[in-house]
């Protein structure tokens, strides 16, 4: 059984990671002054700070900066760590006009970044006092 973060814990998550792509941003602005032929730089910085940052993020600790400050994680269907597709596939839907309001399209709603990959974001603490009252009946 999965048990799903709240939807404030999704918003902190998704304004802490904002910030952070923010900082990470603001790098690569200063980065740039340093190099004479801007273009490419401009054209690839998105593409490269949001998935450099979601994409490893999710898939090698299953956290992004936020969800390490709300004690969520990423998980498969199975509750288990998301594979590289998933990573890359929940990074690519992120792009999918309005997504960031999916959530917020009711209580039961879900964001399509999760249900497009197949994906849960779970409370961590959650989810350890329910398998800590499974393990005790078992």
């Amino acid at each position: 059984m999965i048990i799903e973060a709240s939807k404030k814990k999704r918003l902190l998550n998704f304004i802490f990671d904002l910030i952070t792509i923010g900082i990470l941003m603001e790098i690569t602005f200063q980065l740039e002054a340093l190099v004479e032929n801007k273009t490419p730089l401009k054209v690839l910085r998105v593409i490269i700070v949001f998935g450099g940052y979601y994409i490893p993020m999710e898939y090698f600790l299953g956290k992004t900066l936020g969800k390490f400050l709300t004690k969520t994680r990423v998980v498969n269907e199975e509750g288990e760590k998301i594979d590289f597709r998933q990573a890359v596939m929940r990074f690519l839907c992120r792009w999918i006009p309005f997504e960031f309001l999916s959530l917020g399209l009711g209580h039961d709603a879900k964001a399509w970044h999760d249900l497009l990959t197949k994906t849960h974001v779970i409370d961590e603490e959650k989810q350890a006092e329910l398998s800590d009252k499974i393990s005790e009946l078992g």
